[in-house]
């Protein structure tokens, strides 16, 4: 029996593996185990593990992350991590992305004899330090699910062999069923009903690494031209990167009627506040990949997501709140204009390749014992 263990970091990634662990449980030939760590443990952040206990989905082990001091947290993350392995023993780790927190995986499974790390969405580029971590993961990693052809050659460019790259598309979009989504009228958010069908946006904005010193006069740019628009807005709270504190004392200050705030949101509910947005404004990458598939239009701000390939319904603005109030003004025009819009990261049968793939392959030396092409 293969033995599968699942790293689930982040509201985000969560939306990437949902469907993928619900295919390996429902496999006779595969054992597969959960662990949770990073921002769905912050309750600061509105605990989203509780999002992962709603749907069913088992949690077999759970590791904190040091959110103040990311170098420490790797450093503990590896030494907790190791002895989770040693207990479980996977044929295969799966993780989702480039969040800092699988830096400490990642080390783990390279140090620990016979595991192979597979990663999803690989070989992506996107515009801050998590292009970083994502290529350090790329060398780290046994088993590669690019999801398009520009992030597979990006592989390959990096001396990855084109024998362990699969190209599967992106698995956030496997759960978008858009006229299912379009059929809903409301839904209930923290026991209060919001309703889908009167125009708002959505603001979902975090931190950059490199501007952590001045998030929240970033910030306060993208909340005062929206205060300008003044359409109804929901605000999402941020991720954990450095300088999110900043933003979110921001946030709390906010008191206009027409603003309405949430830690954070399971992601059928998020898919369906989106869905019927006039426009999603920030730099998250649902932004960049999910949108298109929600036919909404997008201003993408600051350089967070700037090398990420994007579709049509994407705006990018500059860290200005003039540009930013021009580009949201000219995006909740532009929704008629996209419905017919394709989306370049996949076709929502992600992760099924996925599935199919992880099956089928064999651990063998060659998946074990890597070699760069050049």
């Amino acid at each position: 029996m293969k033995k599968i263990l699942v790293i689930l970091e982040s509201r985000a990634s969560y939306g990437y593996s949902k469907n993928l662990i619900n295919f390996l449980k429902n496999e006779k030939k595969i054992k597969v185990k959960t662990l949770v760590t990073g921002t769905h443990l912050c309750k600061e952040l509105g605990l989203s593990i509780n999002n992962i206990i709603k749907d069913k989905i088992k949690i077999n082990y759970k590791l904190s992350f040091d959110k103040e001091n990311f170098s420490n947290g790797i450093g503990k993350l590896i030494s907790s991590f190791s002895k989770i392995l040693k207990i479980f023993k996977p044929d295969i780790v799966i993780i989702f992305g480039d969040r800092v927190e699988l830096m400490g995986i990642a080390i783990s499974c390279c140090y620990s004899n016979n595991i192979a790390l597979a990663h999803v969405q690989a070989g992506d580029r996107s515009g801050h330090i998590d292009d970083m971590t994502r290529m350090s993961l790329a060398k780290l990693s046994h088993i590669h699910f690019p999801a398009t052809q520009k992030a597979r050659e990006r592989l390959i460019s990096l001396g990855e062999d084109k024998k362990r790259i699969f190209l599967v598309g992106a698995p956030q979009l496997d759960d978008i069923k858009l006229d299912k989504i379009l059929k809903k009228k409301n839904i209930l958010i923290n026991k209060k009903k919001v309703n889908l069908l009167e125009e708002y946006v959505i603001l979902l904005q975090h931190p950059v690494f490199k501007d952590q010193k001045n998030s929240d006069e970033i910030y306060k740019k993208t909340i005062n031209a929206l205060k300008k628009i003044n359409y109804k807005t929901y605000i999402i709270y941020p991720n954990y990167d450095p300088g999110y504190k900043k933003i979110i004392d921001i946030i709390k200050k906010q008191r206009i009627k027409n603003i309405k705030i949430f830690k954070n949101l399971n992601r059928q509910d998020f898919l369906a506040l989106a869905a019927h947005s006039s426009a999603l404004v920030g730099n998250s990458s649902s932004g960049i990949l999910e949108s298109p598939s929600l036919k909404i239009p997008v201003v993408n701000i600051g350089d967070r997501q700037q090398f990420r390939e994007q579709n049509k319904n994407i705006l990018n603005a500059e860290y200005n709140e003039k540009d930013i109030y021009l580009k949201i003004k000219k995006a909740i025009n532009m929704k008629k204009k996209i419905k017919n819009i394709k989306n370049l990261h996949g076709d929502g049968k992600s992760s099924k390749r996925i599935f199919r793939i992880l099956k089928k392959i064999k651990i063998n030396k060659f998946i074990l014992n890597k070699n760069t092409t050049y």
